[in-house]
């Protein structure tokens, strides 16, 4: 496995612009709250693309949320009915699970399937929005054996944020550098409850923005996402 990363003086120079920031981060963030204690959004500033938004309260937003936890239960229902009726058919033509162990396994394998939704939906709920740092981007070129024995070639991207909160959030990308390459070291991002992806403070050198509800990118002139129409975050 090769490691492809940073240089050192590189990394040490980036380290120590997040710590100088993420001082202002830990002492209510003097670069992201004005000293009166309300946030400096995107909104006060002239070019729109330094700051925190304060469009992360429009109402799509809300109606995203809402929206994807009515799509999920949808599709975890169907799967359990699916589960719930598939078992004992295929237990009555093959003969290999007696009636009514095939309703039964059909019923707990159809449950799993709501629990994990529902557990998936209190986690959001439970979230928290938090800012921190990005402090860390590796790269990976891995090699592994495919399923039909064939070695193949993978990328594996890695990014290290730190959060304000304290503790380290780290993500991996296989062979999608997209999200990989649009964070920096040493920028600093929020975490919005119930996203997934971040907020960039500063995006002011940036040709494209993350739509944080679906995750797609878009043209930086944009307002609001191609894709799922939510406010774009600037």
């Amino acid at each position: 496995m090769r490691l492809i990363s940073y240089t050192q003086l590189e990394k040490n120079q980036a380290i120590k612009i997040q710590i100088m920031n993420f001082d202002h981060i830990k002492s209510n963030n003097l670069q992201s709250f004005n000293p009166n204690g309300t946030s400096i959004t995107s909104d006060d500033h002239p070019d729109q693309l330094v700051g925190f938004s304060s469009k992360i309260h429009d109402p799509s937003f809300a109606k995203y949320q809402l929206n994807s936890i009515r799509w999920a239960f949808l599709f975890t229902s169907i799967l359990a009915i699916i589960a719930i009726i598939g078992f004992p058919i295929y237990g009555i033509k093959t003969g290999e699970i007696d009636w009514p162990n095939s309703l039964f396994y059909g019923i707990g394998i159809g449950g799993m399937f709501i629990v994990i939704a529902g557990l998936q939906t209190l986690k959001r709920k439970l979230d928290k929005t938090w800012d921190g740092v990005v402090i860390d981007k590796q790269s990976y070129r891995k090699r592994e054996r495919s399923k039909n024995g064939h070695i193949v070639t993978r990328m594996e991207y890695v990014i290290k944020i730190k959060k304000n909160t304290g503790g380290v959030k780290k993500h991996k990308w296989v062979d999608t550098p997209g999200l990989f390459n649009y964070y920096n070291v040493g920028d600093q991002v929020r975490h919005h409850k119930g996203f997934f992806y971040y907020e960039k403070y500063d995006k002011s050198t940036d040709l494209q923005i993350i739509c944080i509800a679906c995750n797609s990118f878009n043209d930086i002139t944009q307002k609001i996402c191609n894709r799922c129409k939510c406010p774009l975050l600037k």
